[in-house]
């Protein structure tokens, strides 16, 4: 092996370990997060102004770009999206990834009409940032899927960490059911165990509170 090409294979180690290092530091998770129900399902999520924050953090204000290539209403679905584009200066290499964006359009409740089309194109140009820096490890770990069992396939019934009951279907108003394997899946992702929807709930009004008075 020449000098050059122990030079190169170095340089090569280097680049690829700085790489690794930027990554874990844009996918690195964030100390607060926001939850939301939309369908009967809770979502985890982080705000425009925290991806906005992680990718100033660690690529630089200058180290990154986002624009909105196209916009739109989507009639039938009655909500506002936008294609958009994020440009990213990682490590010398110049790193360009693209995703849609939606949010519903708010309405008045008196009138139905539309209450402000231009705040609702802005959600979803916000909703495309933060899908297009998810593909850079932004808040990628919220979207990870818990693969989970249904118990009646493996004979297990499965039960509250905290009471001790028997896990229990559960419908929503909406007609959105969780199986017990899926309210199973929730409590450990948001809480680190298995609860009943009762316990499950009272959790989320503790940890909202413990946020409201932090």
């Amino acid at each position: 092996m020449t000098e050059a090409t122990a030079r190169r294979g170095a340089t090569d180690l280097a680049d690829k370990a700085a790489e690794r290092d930027t990554y874990a530091r844009l996918a690195a998770p964030f100390d607060t997060t926001f939850t939301d129900v939309r369908g009967g399902v809770e979502l985890t999520y982080i705000t425009g102004e925290q991806t906005v924050s992680r990718l100033n953090d660690v690529l630089g204000v200058g180290g990154w770009s986002f624009r909105v290539l196209q916009h739109d209403i989507n009639v039938e679905a009655d909500e506002a999206w936008a294609l958009g584009e994020l440009v990213a200066d990682i490590d010398g290499s110049t790193v360009v990834r693209q995703q849609f964006g939606s949010q519903k359009i708010k309405r008045s409740r008196s009138t139905g009409a539309p209450l402000d089309v231009g705040f609702d194109l802005k959600g979803a140009a916000t909703d495309c940032m933060k899908k297009c820096a998810s593909l850079l490890g932004v808040g990628l770990y919220l979207s990870r899927k818990e693969i989970v069992q249904h118990p009646r396939a493996v004979g297990v019934t499965l039960t509250c960490e905290e009471c001790g009951a028997e896990l229990k279907e559960t419908k929503f108003k909406d007609g959105t059911t969780w199986t017990p394997a899926q309210l199973a899946s929730h409590g450990r992702r948001k809480h680190g165990k298995a609860l009943c929807m009762d316990d499950y709930r009272r959790a989320n009004e503790a940890k909202k509170a413990s946020i409201l008075t932090a």
